[in-house]
């Protein structure tokens, strides 16, 4: 009877999808706390209350744990951003409900940001590789809507790449104030800024 009780208890069945998006937002979390290199497999089955080989029936190796976990930040991030700002009426607002729209992210859900912004700073050059293929999905939206914003004029195509990397850039620093916890009005001050200076000089 002792012994039963002291057995850990076995998580829920699910479904093998249901169960990898749950081992995927744990591994986000996992990251968040401990940072993408110290994050093993062991880290998700406690978290999630499965076996270490459950996990490895999903990840079977290391650089599958860390290279899809990534992957649903990257993916968390694009779609959280980019469809509702493209949605909008007005291209004159879509760049600016990007920046909303981030900032509302990192205060719901901080673990993918902050996951985020290691991998931006991750120096290992197949996580570069990876975070550039991310970057390259958001810039490419970014111009569109730099574009849009700025159809009365022409510009060349490299100079709106520099424009959409910048704002890719100053990400960071949103998020840096989102987590220092600067007012909404100075974080939408700093937005006005770097649009004015890139889009609508």
């Amino acid at each position: 009877m002792a012994k039963a009780m002291n057995q850990r208890k076995r998580a829920p069945q699910m479904e093998p999808e249901e169960r990898k998006l749950q081992l995927l937002r744990a591994g986000v979390a996992c990251m968040a706390a401990k940072g993408i290199g110290a994050t093993k497999h062991a880290d998700l089955a406690r978290a999630c209350n499965v076996s270490v080989p459950t996990i490895f029936t999903y990840f079977p190796n290391r650089d599958a744990l860390v290279t899809s976990t990534l992957e649903e930040v990257g993916q968390r991030l694009i779609e959280a951003i980019v469809p509702p700002a493209e949605a909008l009426p007005d291209p004159d607002e879509r760049l600016a409900a990007t920046a909303t729209l981030f900032c509302d992210l990192a205060v719901q859900e901080p673990d993918y940001v902050k996951v985020w912004l290691m991998w931006n700073m991750h120096f290992a050059p197949e996580l570069q590789q990876q975070f550039r293929k991310f970057e390259a999905r958001l810039v490419d939206s970014l111009m569109q809507m730099i574009k849009d914003s700025i159809r009365t004029k022409k510009v060349d195509e490299d100079d709106i790449r520099d424009r959409a990397q910048v704002i890719s850039a100053s990400s960071a620093f949103l998020a840096k104030m989102v987590f220092d916890g600067v007012s909404e009005a100075r974080r939408d001050s700093f937005v006005e800024h770097i649009l004015t200076s890139l889009v609508h000089d």
